[in-house]
C-alpha cells in the first residue's frame, strides 16, 4: 500500500444520509499529506432537517448548507481522489452507512474500495483502554497534539495520521490480519458502546 483514503462526514441529524460535511484525506503510508478535499455539503431533501443536538456538537447550521453543493456533485471528485486506494475511516460502521445512504438517496454507484476502520483496530491494538474515541486514540500516538474534533476536515486528517502510524507500528500485514478490510456490503460490523457522547447518528462511544 502506497497511499489511502480517509474520510469523514458530519450529519444534520441523526439521519445517516443527512450529510452536511464531507472530507477526505489522501496520505502515504509513511504519513506525508499527498491532496485533500472537504466541503460543506447540502443534506437530501428528504433528511434536510437540522437537529439541534447535531448542531451542538458540529455547529453546521442549515443556512451555513444553503449554497453547499450536495453530495452528488461533489461524488465525481471525490471518486477521482480515492483512485484504487483503501479508504479509511474511524468506525466505518457509521461513515459507510453514510456513503451508502447518500448513494441511495442519489443513486449513485457505491465506492467499490477496500475499507479499513481505525476503531476496530484501536479496540484490538489498546484493548485496556476504557474508550476508543478518535481524540483518545489520537493522544496515544501523538500526545503533544490537539484537534478540533468533529470538525470533518481536521477529523479526517487525523484519522489518517492515526493510520499511517498504526501501519508504520505494525506493518500492514499485521494491520490487515487484526482487521481484514470490508467492502461496501459491509458496513453491518457495528460496534457499539452506549455513551452520552453523540456522534451525529446515535450515542456510540466510537468517534
Amino acid at each position: 500500500m502506497d497511499t489511502f483514503v480517509s474520510i469523514d462526514f458530519e450529519t444534520a441529524n441523526e439521519c445517516r444520509g443527512s450529510a452536511c460535511a464531507v472530507a477526505v484525506v489522501k496520505m502515504t503510508a509513511t504519513g506525508t499529506v499527498v491532496d485533500r478535499f472537504s466541503t460543506l455539503l447540502k443534506p437530501h431533501p428528504q433528511v434536510a432537517h437540522f437537529s439541534p443536538r447535531c448542531v451542538r456538537v458540529h455547529g453546521i447550521t442549515a443556512p451555513d448548507v444553503q449554497h453547499a453543493p450536495t453530495w452528488e456533485e461533489v461524488h465525481p471528485q471525490i471518486r477521482a481522489l480515492l483512485g484504487d486506494d483503501p479508504l479509511v475511516a474511524h468506525n466505518m460502521a457509521f461513515d459507510g452507512y453514510v456513503l451508502t445512504d447518500l448513494d441511495l438517496y442519489y443513486q449513485l454507484e457505491s465506492l467499490p474500495n477496500r475499507r479499513f476502520c481505525t476503531l476496530r483496530l484501536a479496540r484490538k491494538l489498546f484493548p485496556d483502554l476504557r474508550r476508543h474515541t478518535l481524540p483518545v486514540i489520537y493522544q496515544q500516538y501523538f500526545p503533544a497534539q490537539r484537534f478540533r474534533h468533529h470538525n470533518a476536515a481536521a477529523d479526517a486528517e487525523v484519522c489518517a495520521k492515526i493510520f499511517a502510524r498504526m501501519v508504520s507500528d505494525e506493518g500492514f500485514a499485521r494491520v490487515t490480519a487484526l482487521c481484514p478490510p470490508t467492502g461496501p456490503a459491509a458496513q453491518l460490523h457495528r460496534q457499539v458502546e452506549t455513551t452520552t457522547q453523540l456522534d451525529g447518528s446515535m450515542d456510540w462511544d466510537v468517534r
